[in-house]
């Protein structure tokens, strides 16, 4: 399973984990490197979107909230394309080999 967020980040699985899976530039090509590990998707998702706001540079709590309401609304975006597939593989459990 792949489930792509953004440019910089998305979240797959093998047959015994969720993995969050950051974007760089390698050589001129873009490659994703496995940076953090989960048990559940809901897990995998909740620390991506925790992350996604701390790496923001808000400076307010007004700033802070739109960005937010703008991890939030990505994550929606990512999730409601992918729907269907994220159903069955949440009930599945990560995707085999």
């Amino acid at each position: 399973m792949l489930i792509p967020i953004n440019e910089r980040y998305r979240i797959t699985s093998d047959s015994r984990q969720w993995i969050v899976q950051e974007s760089r530039l390698r050589n001129g090509t873009t490659d994703w490197e496995s940076k953090f590990y989960f048990g559940t998707f809901n897990a995998a998702l909740k620390d991506l979107g925790e992350l996604m706001v701390r790496e923001s540079k808000a400076q307010t709590l007004a700033d802070a909230l739109d960005d937010v309401e703008k991890v939030t609304t990505t994550l929606s975006q990512a999730l409601t394309v992918n729907y269907d597939a994220i159903l069955a593989s949440i009930s599945e459990g990560p995707v085999k080999g």
